[in-house]
């Protein structure tokens, strides 16, 4: 008995023979040809990924303006909003109001200045003030004492209309406790620190290498991807002016990705020149799946190309002659089509040509 295989591959497949004592047999079938994908229409983005730290955004340091003994001070990490205590001196309690200009002097009936209107806008924002009688403006007035009035007695404070230095601290919003100092027991005077803390969003601080800077602006829409898998959105709020890293030192601030205590792109001891870049992450805190520190992997936008025809990358062919070309397949059978490859993107590419279409089939290796 003699038993022979022949095989022959190809484009057009497999086919095999037997011979079982000199008869026939039926014909193994013809295996599958390559597997096809269409060309699509869509808009292509072409992005560069650069590694970043999340953490809450801002940067506050509270100083006081008032002496006397420390009676009560919050907890780290607890959050403090408008008008509520943030601290207590001598059993008075000083609360946090929005703004940007330190209770420095004392205020009353006929003060004019920025702090006023800080005043009168906190307390329209709090609903001791009624809008229409109160007029936000620089002037402090009969009206401004009567909310005020209102303030202290919400306060439990005695009602005098008048604003000392150090009846409340100032914060440009809602702070989260970082440290606090002095402790409870302890004197404080004007000038002191009380408590560091942050504010109650979160941000990315990036170092951008000098490359990549032309491709951001304030403003613009990236993606951060975080260190459990899920992906938010965020948006570009600065963007600093180049700060050139010192050879074989590691950025002092917020930053990228870290390896050896230097930013990605350090080759050696010598690392390229940065732009800080900070992201504000949008939507609630929620989303961040209870991550709220660490590094993550922010997407920024390079380049759109909308409304093209692309194909995946494996269809491309190169001829001898170095032109591409993608293997069209239909009910004709199978043709080469010359293109014209454009943007390259994460496995997909733009190509045009003659006898390209959308829809169209084409062969990709598996």
């Amino acid at each position: 008995m003699v038993v022979g295989v022949l095989a022959l591959g190809g484009a057009a497949g497999l086919a095999g023979y037997s011979v079982l004592d000199r008869e026939p047999v039926e014909s193994r079938p013809v295996a599958a040809a390559l597997p096809t994908r269409p060309v699509t229409r869509s808009d292509l983005v072409n992005s560069v990924q650069v590694t970043g730290r999340l953490g809450f955004a801002g940067s506050y340091r509270l100083v006081g303006q008032r002496s006397g003994t420390v009676t009560w001070v919050p907890r780290p990490g607890d959050v403090v909003g408008r008008g509520e205590r943030i601290l207590g001196v001598d059993l008075r309690p000083i609360p946090l109001l929005f703004g940007s200009v330190p209770f420095y002097r004392p205020l009353a009936p006929g003060s004019e200045g920025a702090d006023v209107r800080q005043l009168e806008r906190n307390l329209v924002e709090l609903d001791h003030a009624d809008p229409d009688d109160l007029t936000v403006d620089d002037s402090y007035t009969a009206a401004t004492a009567r909310a005020v009035r209102r303030w202290q007695e919400a306060l439990g404070v005695d009602e005098t209309g008048r604003v000392a230095p150090g009846d409340a601290l100032v914060a440009p919003g809602s702070v989260r406790v970082g440290t606090v100092d002095p402790l409870i027991g302890q004197p404080t005077s004007p000038g002191a620190p009380v408590l560091t803390g942050t504010g109650t969003g979160h941000s990315v601080q990036v170092d951008l290498q000098l490359s990549y800077r032309g491709l951001v602006r304030v403003g613009q829409a990236v993606r951060v991807q975080l260190p459990n898998g899920r992906t938010v959105d965020g948006k570009v709020s600065t963007l600093g002016s180049t700060a050139e890293v010192e050879s074989g030192q590691g950025p002092t601030t917020g930053t990228a990705a870290q390896a050896g205590g230097q930013p990605t792109g350090c080759q050696g001891t010598s690392c390229p020149a940065t732009a800080p870049v900070e992201i504000a992450v949008s939507g609630p805190e929620s989303q961040l799946g209870g991550v709220f520190e660490g590094q993550v992997t922010v997407t920024f936008p390079a380049e759109t190309r909308r409304g093209v025809l692309s194909v995946p990358i494996e269809a491309l062919t190169v001829g001898p002659d170095g032109a591409f070309a993608v293997v069209v397949v239909d009910q004709a059978g199978r043709r080469t089509v010359p293109v014209r490859p454009g943007m390259f993107t994460a496995g997909r590419v733009e190509v045009s040509g003659e006898g390209l279409a959308e829809g169209s089939q084409v062969e990709v290796p598996a």
